[in-house]
């Protein structure tokens, strides 16, 4: 993550961790460097998250449709809707596509007149040959809400397949070139 020292500043900080499949090494870091965020797990399947370590939600984000969440509605159903999204991590098996599409929709984000606001982003990027053109829409994507990368590095475990990236949401201005 980036800036953990603004974050351990910070009274409170939200942590949203999507796709477990029952692995917690990212939350329990979190939870050992910054102790007071409040960190929450959605997966598909129920796991049991570590002790005083995180709080385990099992659903799918998705659309709202078909059995699905929007990131909206658990926002709404954990009281978190006036709060910001401080981390958002994101490791759903190719899924990261439809969810993005979704998420930076202008229904999903600016529903109700609050937009949700997610300081940084940490997402496992599933590359395949066959979705090139998806590729790079995601990443125009990223570009047209702010986002800019800050750091990338290969799963060592499938360098071929899957890459991580952090995004960090800057301001508008930041673009246009006005400091």
């Amino acid at each position: 993550a980036c800036d953990i020292e603004y974050l351990k500043l910070k009274p409170s900080c939200l942590i949203y961790s999507l796709g477990s499949a029952g692995e917690f090494a990212f939350e329990q870091s979190v939870h050992e460097r910054l102790p007071h965020c409040s960190v929450h797990t959605i997966d598909t399947r129920r796991f049991q998250c570590p002790k005083g370590v995180c709080t385990m939600h099992q659903l799918t984000i998705g659309d709202g449709k078909n059995n699905t969440k929007t990131l909206r509605d658990l926002m709404i159903d954990l009281n978190h809707t006036n709060l910001e999204i401080d981390i958002l991590k994101v490791d759903i098996e190719s899924s990261e596509y439809a969810l993005f599409h979704t998420l930076f929709s202008n229904n999903e984000m600016n529903r109700n007149g609050t937009p949700i606001y997610i300081r940084q982003i940490l997402i496992e990027v599933h590359l395949d040959r066959q979705r090139i053109y998806e590729t790079n829409a995601l990443f125009y994507l990223f570009n047209s809400q702010n986002y800019v990368i800050y750091h990338r590095e290969l799963n060592a475990g499938f360098p071929y397949y899957a890459c991580e990236y952090g995004f960090l949401k800057l301001n508008r201005k930041f673009f246009r070139g006005h400091f």
